[in-house]
C-alpha cells in the first residue's frame, strides 16, 4: 500500500511540476496564440491586441512567481522561452501576410532560434539546461515592443509616427536577434565542442 502511495505522490509530484503556478501561466500563452492569431484573420485586431497585451504581461507575471515562490524548474526555463518564440514569431507571420512587416524578419528569427535550440539540445543530452543571457531577454523585449508598435499601426493609433518607428524597431530588432544568437552559441560552443 505504501508503494502505491509513495508512486501516486511522486506523479502527482510530477504533475505539479508540469502544471505549477508559472508553467501554467506559459502553457496558457501558448493557448491565447492560437486565438490571438485566430482573431487577425477574422480581421479583429483590437481583441487581438487586448490578448496580446495579456499575454505579453503574463511573460513577466511567471518569472515573477516562479521566482518568488521557488517555483523555478527545468521545464519552466524551457517552457517560458519556448512560449514566447511561439507568440511572437505566429503573431509576426500574420502581419508578414498582409504586408506590414518583411518577411527577412521573421526568417531571421527562425534561424536563430533553430541553431539556439540545437545548442539546448546537445546542452540536454548532458543533463545541462541553458537559461536565456541578456542578450536573450533584450531580443524578446525588443520583439515585443516592435508587435505592440505593429498592432497600434493596424489600429490606426499614431500611424503615421508609429509607422516610421516601426521601419527602425524592424532593424534594431533583426541586429539584436542575430546579435542574441551569436552570443549564444559563442557562450556556450563548450557543449557542440564535447
Amino acid at each position: 500500500m505504501s508503494f502505491f502511495n509513495s508512486q501516486s505522490s511522486k506523479n502527482l509530484s510530477k504533475a505539479n511540476v508540469v502544471f505549477n503556478l508559472p508553467n501554467s501561466i506559459s502553457w496558457l500563452r501558448i493557448v491565447s496564440t492560437i486565438f490571438i492569431v485566430l482573431f487577425m484573420y477574422l480581421d479583429n485586431y483590437l481583441l487581438a491586441f487586448i490578448l496580446f497585451t495579456i499575454a505579453a504581461l503574463s511573460d513577466y507575471v511567471d518569472g515573477y512567481f516562479a521566482r518568488k515562490y521557488g517555483l523555478v524548474t527545468k521545464l519552466g526555463k524551457v517552457l517560458d522561452q519556448m512560449s514566447d518564440k511561439i507568440l511572437i514569431t505566429s503573431i509576426l507571420i500574420v502581419f508578414v501576410e498582409i504586408g506590414i512587416v518583411p518577411g527577412w524578419l521573421v526568417i531571421i528569427f527562425v534561424f536563430r532560434d533553430t541553431l539556439v535550440s540545437v545548442v539546448r539540445m546537445v546542452a540536454s543530452e548532458g543533463g545541462n539546461i541553458i537559461a536565456a543571457n541578456i542578450f536573450g531577454k533584450l531580443k524578446t523585449v525588443s520583439q515585443m515592443i516592435l508587435t505592440f508598435g505593429l498592432f497600434f499601426e493596424k489600429l490606426n493609433i499614431l500611424k503615421s509616427f508609429v509607422g516610421s518607428l516601426n521601419v527602425l524597431l524592424v532593424y534594431f530588432v533583426a541586429v539584436v536577434t542575430v546579435l542574441s544568437g551569436v552570443v549564444y552559441i559563442f557562450q556556450n560552443f563548450e557543449y557542440l565542442n564535447r
